[in-house]
């Protein structure tokens, strides 16, 4: 599904959902005027998210006009566990938020370099291992409309994700001779440490329907800032040309952010659901080879950055209050 499809339906569906909570429960909207809350209920929930990652960096000469080399991270699959918790104050304000972390588990990572930095253009294939993912977010937002079984809201908050995936061993897949002697599987080769720190804007919807709850969450993500690091294990050296250590990589970007909860209510306090997310995060970035090649004057160069990842999670939920402030 392309970007414009993505937020094409997940436009279409908050509308739908807006619409449908509207003219089903029109009779209950009321106008409240801004008041100091007075009481509050909160919802804890554990989840386990079960999904597939690809990560990629396209390298490009300092101009930003050849392209040199494609790191590709793909297929990798990502088990984590995770906590979340939800306030929601009787005037319509809410916070809510995250934290979780787990292993990013086999994939495969593509190596491709381009002439004319390379007489003959090279591919070769590494095994993925070892990685792992942290994540955390904090939204805070109103309710803009609600009645007794929905609501519909925005929010404004930050989110947080670092991914360290490592490739090891080597095989060419084409005819350069870079790895044409295969480099074993448990010899690592290349690690990337990616941080992304994200400010993002979106909508908060619900609607029940007797015992079950449809919820969906959209966040546009209007800047963020990347900051990683690439280690290339077998060229970190003293030799002329070899690195002098991980390389840093910085730059700002965009993205978005979706996902969507089917939830039964088992009882007042317990509810199960299933839940689907789509993370996509891309930036513009510089590769600070300034300073960090031995023997040579290296600058800066431009580089592609993305990260894309998706899956289903089972969860938890357990609502307690309303409490008095």
């Amino acid at each position: 599904m392309s970007t414009r499809q993505t937020w094409v339906f997940a436009t279409g569906f908050a509308a739908a959902l807006l619409m449908a909570s509207v003219s089903s429960a029109s009779a209950q909207l009321t106008y409240r005027a801004p008041t100091i809350p007075s009481a509050f209920a909160v919802e804890t929930a554990v989840r386990y998210w079960f999904g597939v990652g690809r990560n990629s960096l396209d390298l490009f000469d300092n101009t930003g006009a050849i392209p040199l080399s494609r790191l590709t991270y793909g297929s990798h699959t990502i088990h984590s566990g995770e906590g979340a918790v939800r306030f929601d104050f009787n005037t319509g304000w809410f916070l809510k938020g995250y934290v979780g972390g787990g292993a990013l588990a086999s994939g495969t990572m593509i190596d491709e370099d381009f002439p004319p930095a390379l007489a003959v253009y090279s591919r070769t294939q590494s095994g993925q291992g070892s990685g792992s993912l942290r994540y955390a977010n904090v939204d805070v937002g109103l309710k803009a409309v609600r009645g007794q079984d929905f609501h519909v809201g925005f929010f404004a908050g930050y989110h947080f994700l670092n991914q360290e995936i490592t490739a090891y061993g080597c095989q060419q897949v084409a005819s350069s001779p870079i790895c044409a002697t295969q480099i074993p599987d448990f010899v690592r080769v290349i690690t990337q440490d990616s941080h992304w720190h994200s400010v993002r804007l979106g909508v908060d919807a619900a609607v029940d329907i007797g015992r079950f709850r449809l919820s969906m969450d959209a966040a546009w993500i209007p800047y963020l800032f990347f900051a990683g690091t690439d280690a290339h294990w077998l060229r970190i050296g003293t030799t002329p040309g070899d690195f002098t250590g991980p390389v840093p990589e910085t730059g700002p970007g965009w993205g978005y952010q979706l996902e969507a909860i089917l939830s039964y209510r088992y009882n007042n306090a317990l509810s199960l659901g299933v839940g689907g997310r789509y993370w996509h995060m891309e930036s513009g970035a510089l590769v600070h080879f300034d300073g960090r090649v031995v023997g040579v004057n290296a600058v800066a160069q431009h580089a592609d950055f993305k990260s894309d990842n998706f899956g289903v999670f089972l969860q938890a939920n357990f609502l307690l209050g309303p409490y008095p402030m």
